[in-house]
Formats: C-alpha cells, structure tokens, sequence
C-alpha cells in the first residue's frame, strides 16, 4: 500500500513539473511574440520591412496584409502539395506514377508561388525610398534582423541560416569560389571534383 502511494506522489510530482515546463515554454514564446506587435508580418514580403520604423511598417501594412491575402491560396496548394508527396513516399504500395505526378504538382506551385512572391517584392520595393531600399537589402545580406536576433529562424539565437556563418559556406551563394590554387582554402564538402 506505502508503495502504490509513493508511485502515485511520483507520477503527480513528474506530471505537474512537465506542464509547468510546457506553460513556461508558452508563456515565453508569448511574451516574444509581442515585441514584433499583435500580428507578424506575412511570410512571404514581411522581411523587407522588419527593419523599417514601426511607423513605416504601419504606413506599408495594407500593401503587406494585400499580397498576404494574395499569396495565402498558393501556399496553401503548396501544402497540399507537399502532403500529397510525403504520403505516396510512406506508402507501403510505390507508385512511381503517382509520385511523379505529385513531385510535378508541388513543383508547379511552387513556381506560382515564387512568380507571385517575387512580383509581390518589386511592388512592394517600388513603394520605398532608397534608402528604405538599402536597409532591406542590408536584411539580405546579413540574413536577419539589425539586433542579431532571428526568433523565426537560426539556432542558438545566431542569425546566420547556413553552417560556415551569416555568409555561409565557403564556394556557397555570396561566397567566393573554391580555388584550388590558393594555400589554406579547403574544398566545398560534397564536391569531390574540387
């Protein structure tokens, strides 16, 4: 009996400690949703604008909630999409056909949706100033926010997106070429032509 009851304290005393854990961890990413305002910018132009003054971004926020609006029913095809891939690849019975024509769908969505997306940016870059115009592709080339802190994407609180730092890996995008030539430089992994 002494034992049943021990057990039961046990179970009691793990489980109240695993909610408190989850109700901080909600509370927390709460408390930091509300540094960026009671809404975040849409996915897919917000980042042009997150290092724009909070009253730029309000002046900006019916072209953005547009193109969100927009955008939303291709991300959503995408979705789909992607769902429809990952189950015939778990299926037990292969349909190579059936993968294929699924492979062909994701692919034609994410075609609109980068067509859009990019019309959507010029659009929206044509409503900036120069110097707005500059700040945003300061965003890019840093790939995150002026304070250094990405609360969507990295780890670590680092803003970089790929190993190797915020530019990213040597003989990578916006990085220079491997040349074999140069002393000290090694070769990109998986390239074993270099």
């Amino acid at each position: 009996m002494m034992d049943r009851n021990k057990l039961i304290l046990t179970v009691l005393v793990a489980s109240v400690a695993v909610n408190l854990v989850f109700i901080g961890g909600i509370g927390y990413r709460s408390s930091n949703m509300r540094e960026f305002g009671p809404r975040p910018f849409p996915p897919n132009v917000g980042w042009v604008v997150r290092d724009l003054s909070e009253e730029r971004r309000m002046e900006l926020e019916p072209l953005l909630e547009q193109s969100y609006s927009e955008i939303r029913p291709i991300r959503r095809e995408m979705g789909q999409a992607q769902r429809r891939v990952n189950e015939l690849m778990a299926s037990d019975t292969f349909d190579a056909q059936a993968l294929d024509q699924a492979f062909t769908a994701l692919r034609e969505a994410n075609e609109r949706y980068q067509s859009l997306s990019h019309q959507q940016t010029i659009t929206l870059f044509n409503e900036l100033s120069e110097e707005e115009r500059q700040i945003a592709q300061e965003f890019v080339q840093r790939r995150g926010p002026r304070d250094g802190a990405d609360r969507s994407r990295g780890r670590n609180g680092r803003p970089g997106f790929r190993r190797g730092g915020p530019a990213g890996p040597q003989g990578g995008p916006g990085q220079p070429p491997f040349r074999p030539d140069r002393s000290g430089t090694a070769p990109p992994p998986g390239n074993p032509d270099q």
